[in-house]
């Protein structure tokens, strides 16, 4: 694996239907058929990729000579990601993604600025502390308010059918 300049970069690219313009990787062009659940994509940069589908959210395929299998699976929060080169999980949330299993992975974007790697992974937790803390005291909040309710509808019923804690408890003899 080529070494990566230490140096901070900017992402900056254009993304329309058929064409990806980065600062990095230059001008790219894509087009993709499909029919059947047999497909190839064509692309500038990256060659011809042949692929089939297996099934909902996995494939198959064949680039440059290269076998690739990816499957990607989302359930709630969460995202599954297999490939030949192994398993990855992450939980999404507003602010970007935390890779459970690759943290290095993870991603953090606040104010259109987008943070990767380490960094984000750090962000990602201190977001998701807070997030944490307040829903836990939201929690607290209503169960409050909830036992408060309760009580105050416990001592209205007793005031209201007369078995007050003062009176005691009115017993009928009925012949």
């Amino acid at each position: 694996m080529p070494h990566k300049d230490k140096t901070t970069s900017k992402r900056i690219e254009y993304r329309g239907k058929n064409i990806r313009v980065s600062r990095t990787s230059g001008v790219s062009a894509t087009k993709t058929i499909s029919k059947d659940g047999y497909g190839a994509t064509i692309n500038t940069n990256h060659g011809i990729r042949l692929h089939k589908r297996l099934f909902k959210g996995a494939r198959v395929g064949l680039q440059n000579g290269n076998f690739q299998f990816i499957g990607r699976y989302k359930s709630g929060p969460f995202n599954f990601n297999v490939s030949k080169s192994g398993v990855s999980t992450s939980i999404k949330n507003k602010r970007g993604s935390y890779n459970l299993l690759k943290p290095n992975y993870s991603s953090f974007k606040m104010g259109g600025i987008q943070v990767r790697g380490k960094n984000a992974a750090t962000l990602q937790l201190i977001f998701m502390f807070f997030q944490l803390a307040f829903g836990l005291i939201k929690l607290v909040w209503h169960i409050t308010v909830n036992l408060l309710w309760l009580a105050f509808l416990t001592i209205k019923w007793f005031v209201d059918f007369g078995i007050g804690f003062y009176k005691g408890f009115k017993i009928r003899v009925i012949h």
